[in-house]
């Protein structure tokens, strides 16, 4: 599994790239996708110009064994889905750091506010997943 070091990670297997100032790009780790059974279909909760909260469910990922949940791993107001990739799960588990991001966000505050990890404390976690 390859992460890309650029990003920041929230605990719940959501990545954020920082764009511009106070805008920032989010989308599923390629871990949560894998430890989703077969993905059928992506179901997002907000629309875009929606205020969102850190913690919020935004959306879920509905698989052949359930459904997971999209937590929101910053505060701001959508500005943009990516609804071809929303549309075409396959476009998320194929490429999900590039093509495959859901959502932009204009945040508030300073990615610095929110509990993101960076690259290094988040492959960690995954290491200790992967080990048990």
């Amino acid at each position: 599994m390859k992460i890309p070091k650029n990003l920041l990670f929230s605990e719940d297997h959501v990545w954020v790239l920082p764009k511009q100032k106070n805008i920032a790009r989010i989308g599923l780790t390629e871990f949560i996708l894998q430890e989703s059974d077969e993905i059928e279909k992506i179901n997002m909760y907000v629309e875009e110009d929606t205020e969102i909260e850190t913690g919020d469910i935004i959306g879920e990922i509905e698989t052949s064994d359930g459904t997971v949940e999209i937590v929101s791993p910053i505060s701001g107001k959508v500005l943009k889905l990516n609804q071809e990739a929303i549309d075409n799960p396959e476009t998320i588990i194929e490429d999900p750091y590039k093509e495959g991001w859901l959502m932009e966000i204009e945040t508030y505050d300073s990615l610095e506010s929110f509990s993101l990890l960076p690259y290094q404390e988040y492959k960690k976690i995954i290491e200790e997943r992967e080990e048990e």
